[in-house]
């Protein structure tokens, strides 16, 4: 009996995380990174860094950590894996041309004492002309820009804001509404760097009742020649958290 119980209950925590990183793919999907102490006056193209990490995509092994709560106890993991961004590839969205990038992970979690692998994907679709985010999905979810929203082309240490927002669906024929989802950037300086800085995007998931669900921010570095590279990933709800740092 004892066994049993053991036994479903790890099993409940790597389900648990796997959506963790499904949704984390998605949103892509703060979890710290850089520290911030040096103020840059040198502007950041943001836009440019996006397109190219769109265009051009990125792989890196990465580090897992978090929190799930099973049976009303917060269980801790860790683990290590790889993130994936591919190179773009045309596709079709929402009945219009565009740019899909793939994103994955795939790794081995450890949950008291017991290991197992996963891995997840989510696909991001982008403009063909100007790399605006038109959307994106999972095998659960079809998330739509109803107006399309490009990064800026132009920031410094201490610029914010808000960038758009996706109507949440639960499949591609849109007729289940699941949601909403805000996507707003912050940029901060890196300590000891004018060369640089440090970009927070942060998804803030609402159901339909507007009620906030899920917190997930993606931090990048940003150089001054406009090159964009990952460094790590969070998300947060109110029963599991999962941080991915690139090496």
């Amino acid at each position: 009996m004892n066994t049993e119980s053991a036994t479903m209950k790890n099993t409940a925590v790597f389900k648990i995380v796997g959506a963790a990183a499904a949704a984390l793919l998605l949103n892509a999907c703060g979890g710290g990174g850089l520290s911030s102490a040096t103020t840059s006056a040198t502007s950041f193209n943001l836009q440019q860094g996006m397109s190219g990490l769109v265009t051009n995509g990125q792989s890196s092994a990465v580090t897992l950590s978090g929190t799930v709560v099973v049976s009303g106890t917060s269980v801790p993991f860790t683990g290590s894996g790889t993130l994936t961004l591919n190179a773009a590839s045309s596709a079709t969205f929402n009945g219009e041309g565009a740019l899909a990038q793939t994103e994955t992970i795939s790794g081995t979690i450890t949950a008291e004492g017991q290991s197992a692998t996963y891995s997840s994907a989510a696909v991001d679709y982008y403009a063909t002309g100007d790399y605006a985010l038109l959307g994106e999905t999972t095998s659960s979810e079809y998330d739509v820009a109803p107006s399309a929203f490009t990064y800026p082309a132009s920031v410094t240490a201490g610029s914010s804001g808000v960038l758009g927002t996706t109507s949440d669906y639960t499949d591609s024929s849109m007729n289940t509404p699941a949601g909403t989802t805000q996507f707003s950037y912050a940029v901060t300086a890196q300590s000891g760097s004018t060369t640089a800085v440090s970009v927070a995007i942060t998804e803030q998931i609402y159901d339909t009742g507007s009620n906030l669900l899920q917190t997930d921010v993606t931090s990048y570095s940003l150089s001054d020649a406009g090159v964009l590279t990952l460094v790590s990933a969070s998300v947060q709800n109110s029963s599991e958290s999962l941080t991915v740092t690139v090496h």
